[in-house]
């Protein structure tokens, strides 16, 4: 068996930093950057999500990929940042997250309207996956006026019978992009029956 001629091989480096805010004692995470550094100019996407897991730094790589390869499709040129956030940073010791620990965090709060003004900004989308915890739909009113500012990027991948986004684990590669708008719409009709 001849060796195949690799000379004509070059071969690219990229590198991805990984950033994580976390408060001091380390109960909560804030957010979850991927910095592309050898994009200089390009779009900031997100992924938003109900809370993190203690076992597997926000979502397992997997999730994360299918995510991101869904979103890329949907953007204009390169991606230079990939932030994963969510709407309660209580980190879960299980996958049940006890109702007096998930509360509205105003601090959490402006980490997302800073990434949302971000990905606007930079032309990006967010593909929202929170699920339908019951828990959530006691704060969801503290953002829904900010979701309404940001609806044109807003996006999920389906609906959950409760009209919700659905969890960003049901997310596969040629899931549709479904609008902020048409979800709440459906929404409403989900609620009438």
């Amino acid at each position: 068996m001849t060796q195949p001629d690799r000379s004509s091989l070059t071969i690219e480096e990229s590198s991805i930093r990984v950033q994580t805010t976390f408060d001091e004692a380390k109960t909560k995470r804030y957010l979850r950057s991927y910095i592309f550094d050898d994009v200089t100019d390009g779009a900031h996407i997100a992924a938003l999500i109900y809370t993190p897991r203690t076992t597997d730094a926000f979502l397992s790589g997997t999730t994360t990929q299918r995510a991101y390869n869904l979103m890329k499709k949907h953007v204009e040129g390169p991606i230079k940042q990939y932030d994963i956030i969510s709407l309660m940073p209580d980190l879960l010791v299980s996958e049940d997250l006890p109702f007096a620990q998930a509360s509205f965090d105003e601090l959490n709060y402006e980490f997302i309207e800073e990434t949302l003004r971000r990905v606007k900004e930079t032309n990006g989308v967010v593909l929202c996956g929170w699920g339908s915890p019951g828990r959530l739909m006691h704060h969801l009113p503290a953002y829904e006026k900010l979701f309404d500012q940001y609806a044109d990027i807003l996006y999920c991948s389906g609906i959950t019978s409760k009209g919700e986004p659905n969890h960003l684990r049901l997310t596969v590669d040629d899931s549709p992009m479904i609008t902020y708008p048409d979800m709440k719409l459906k929404a409403k009709k989900l609620k009438r029956k």
